[in-house]
């Protein structure tokens, strides 16, 4: 029994480290917006743009390891199912860190000043909605309360939500050409899929916490 004790504390140790690294993500991507919002699409963007790829591939290696060892090893049987759906889940969200990224940088993009702030504040909402999902996956591990946190997610999902209707209408409302229109309109939503993907992970761990009551 100790010895499977010690070994779940192990898995526990990689999936902390797991989240540390999308944490790693979360911060590049943010970077990286900020400066294609607001400097636009310069020679070293490439670089930073790669370097939230090469994390967001760190991070899926070491899904994949826990995953594998979970399987492989047979440890938290009884909520094994639950821990990967959930780790597959969280694992979107720097896959669509990267993708947005890659969008804005290989389409050129140009942000209007006049929404600059608007853009930076919808990046800001969509990952304290993901920095509320980490923390309560974390606090699950740790069998601590994790309501507020799941409660927080909803809220900055909904934030999100009205952010993304002001901009979109205002895109709209504008001379632009309407192909930079459709263009941005994509980004808007690619960054507001963030919080949907934090919130049907929130989803997700309600359900587990639910099971662990049973």
């Amino acid at each position: 029994m100790a010895a499977l004790w010690k070994k779940q504390k192990a898995i526990i140790s990689e999936i902390e480290e797991y989240f540390y690294k999308v944490d790693e993500c979360s911060e590049q991507f943010k970077k990286c917006m900020e400066e294609m919002i607001n400097k636009g699409i310069l020679k070293e963007s490439r670089d930073v743009v790669h370097n939230v790829s090469h994390i967001e591939s760190d991070a899926d290696d070491l899904r994949r390891g826990i995953e594998h060892k979970l399987y492989e090893k047979a440890l938290i049987p009884e909520s094994r199912g639950d821990i990967l759906g959930l780790l597959e889940s969280v694992d979107r969200i720097p896959n669509m860190f990267e993708s947005i990224c890659f969008q804005v940088y290989q389409e050129k993009l140009v942000f209007p000043s006049e929404w600059r702030e608007k853009f930076l504040y919808l990046v800001e909402k969509n990952l304290e909605a993901y920095t509320a999902i980490k923390n309560a996956s974390l606090g699950f591990f740790h069998n601590k309360v994790v309501e507020k946190d799941l409660q927080l997610a909803d809220t900055k999902e909904s934030e999100s939500d009205n952010l993304e209707r002001e901009l979109i209408e205002a895109i709209f409302n504008s001379e632009m050409d309407k192909a930079d229109k459709i263009l941005l309109k994509e980004v808007v939503i690619n960054i507001g899929n963030i919080s949907d993907l934090a919130l049907a992970t929130a989803d997700r761990l309600t359900i587990a916490v639910i099971k662990r009551r049973t």
